[in-house]
């Protein structure tokens, strides 16, 4: 396109369009949406029956090799028709527990 189409284009825009986006949502539309958010990894560590994927245990700080060794430790769940695969968060805190070495183990090299 030649500059002055380019020109040309930029004057179309529509002058009402807002510029800029507040920085935080108002109170009210927080509180309306309270429930619409999603627990963190943290909550759902505590939840019973909870279930993390590999985002959730990247979000813990573990890097992708550390993940994929939890994933070929512990029983995965894979739901037909997602492609997400998951593990149960108590599974996930049990295998971190038996990984822990105390003065009482030797650590295997």
């Amino acid at each position: 396109m030649a500059e002055t189409d380019k020109r040309h284009l930029r004057r179309l825009r529509p002058a009402s369009r807002p510029q800029s986006r507040p920085a935080r949502a108002s109170e009210e539309h927080r509180a309306a949406h309270a429930g619409d958010r999603r627990p963190s990894v943290a909550e759902l560590l505590e939840t019973p029956g909870a279930l993390l994927t590999r985002s959730h245990l990247r979000a813990l700080g573990l890097e992708r090799r550390a993940i994929d060794a939890v994933f070929r430790a512990l029983p995965v769940i894979a739901l037909p028709g997602y492609s997400r695969p998951m593990v149960r968060a108590a599974d996930y805190l049990a295998f971190v527990e038996q990984s822990v070495y105390r003065d009482d183990r030797v650590r295997p090299t």
